[in-house]
């Protein structure tokens, strides 16, 4: 029977170009039916374009079509593509400018931190009624989320009821690459197994032909790090916490508060703010005019195979042939010493049965203390910007550990306050924080305690 493979966010035609020629690689789902949904017609055609030519070029039976509707796109759906980015490049922009004017230097900003938390309030929404979607009408759809913040993203489809839900990222099975490189030895050869949450991870073994390579690693930091200044972080990282983090280090620098205290630190770890805005800006200009060069014939499709997951994940649960591979999933004991409702990426294990994930046990003390303050501004993120809690938010970004060393209490709210008022097409209808229903809510359930402390009588302490 084909398959329908849906992707949301469908308009963005080099990612989706990317995973149909993976998709197409595999016999079995070269007659897949595929729909891609985008909110903006354009794009959405071009993408749709792109797509119907790959088809040709590879000789495949599969189909494609495209929707603005995103019910009408999911019903039916097998798999569940999800790329969005809600509020495209301009608020990608805002989200590193207005913490930038409070001294909060971000690089990406697409994970935690002041940009990552309101990243959270606009596509919130956006995956609630994807969920609602999926409940009435492709309940078993498998969704592959390959979105940012990725863990906010992954725990919202989750908590929204849509159980089969796993977050996809590259960076655990790329960054390994660069230290094969820079140690002279093939990568392929390489072993490791990583642990953590997403962006924020670390492989906790790292081997090849059954040697350890954290030392020679370690003794090299010199000759990179002159290379590679901005590598400078990373390799702090290996020195002081024990374990290489399998994240680039750009992004790296503002998970923690070590990093980018000033511009002239962050200028010494090569760090450079909206590095992410920049990026993507440029490369998104650059990807279209290569989907345009090959729509007019000036450029040649590349059938080669990416290093992304999804299509591997497809194709195992399709045909039962099993693979690991790294996902974000809720934890619930796979990682002891980190809460059990955080979103951990760990390996998982793709076949008929679909996605498994594998307990790792406990991670180093030193490396859950770095995750844990993430996990807990992510869970405060995902109930604010699905309860629409101006509170909690600005309660997430104040435990962002780089925020949390920088600012004061009044100055992390009034950050909040303009990105609120910046992102306020996407928070028309929120109750003012502290509101009169707010506190009516807090009156009665202070004297909710309060009855239950009176009733106890003889009792040293009561927790309602």
């Amino acid at each position: 029977m084909r398959k329908k493979v849906v992707f949301i966010g469908g308009g963005s035609a080099k990612f989706v170009r990317t995973l149909v020629v993976d998709l197409l690689g595999f016999e079995p789902l070269r007659d897949a039916r595929i729909a891609l949904m985008d909110i903006d017609k354009e794009r959405l055609a071009r993408a749709e374009r792109i797509v119907a030519k790959i088809i040709r070029e590879a000789g495949a039976a599969a189909s494609v079509e495209s929707t603005t509707n995103q019910r009408a796109a999911l019903d039916g759906a097998d798999y569940v593509i999800v790329t969005v980015m809600v509020g495209g490049l301009a608020h990608y922009h805002s989200d590193v400018a207005i913490p930038a004017k409070y001294g909060i230097l971000q690089n990406v900003s697409d994970t935690i931190g002041p940009g990552g938390v309101f990243r959270m309030v606009r596509t919130a929404p956006v995956l609630k009624q994807m969920a609602d979607d999926l409940k009435a009408v492709a309940p078993d759809a498998w969704v592959l989320n390959y979105a940012n913040p990725m863990a906010m993203n992954t725990g919202t489809l989750l908590r929204c009821g849509h159980a089969r839900t796993v977050g996809l990222c590259h960076s655990i099975q790329g960054a390994y690459k660069a230290i094969a490189r820079w140690l002279g030895i093939p990568h392929e050869g390489v072993r490791y197994t990583a642990g953590g949450i997403n962006h924020v991870n670390f492989y906790l073994t790292l081997e090849h032909e059954g040697r350890d390579l954290y030392s020679e690693l370690l003794a090299g930091a010199a000759r990179v790090i002159a290379e590679h200044p901005e590598e400078r972080v990373r390799f702090e990282l290996l020195e002081h916490l024990g374990h290489w983090p399998a994240e680039g280090p750009h992004h790296q620098s503002e998970y923690t508060a070590w990093f980018l205290k000033d511009r002239a630190t962050a200028d010494r770890y090569g760090a450079t703010p909206f590095w992410g805005y920049e990026v993507d800006s440029k490369g998104n200009e650059e990807r279209d005019r290569e989907v345009d060069d090959q729509l007019a014939g000036r450029r040649p499709i590349r059938f080669e195979r990416s290093q992304e997951y999804g299509a591997e994940i497809i194709h195992s649960i399709e045909t039962g042939t099993p693979r690991m591979f790294y996902g974000n999933v809720r934890n619930r004991g796979l990682i002891r010493n980190l809460p059990a409702e955080a979103v951990v990426e760990v390996p998982c294990i793709a076949d008929v049965n679909g996605v498994a994930p594998c307990r790792v046990g406990r991670i180093p003390p030193q490396l859950a203390a770095v995750m844990a303050p993430h996990t807990h501004v992510h869970e405060m993120a995902v109930e604010g910007a699905l309860t629409q809690n101006r509170r909690l938010i600005r309660q997430a970004v104040q435990a962002d550990p780089l925020t949390g060393a920088l600012l004061t209490l009044p100055q992390i709210a009034r950050l909040v306050d303009e990105l609120f008022a910046e992102n306020r097409a996407y928070t028309r209808g929120w109750a003012a924080e502290g509101g009169i229903e707010s506190r009516k809510g807090e009156g009665r359930k202070s004297r909710s305690r309060r009855s239950k402390v009176r009733k106890s009588k003889g009792a040293c302490c009561v927790c309602a």
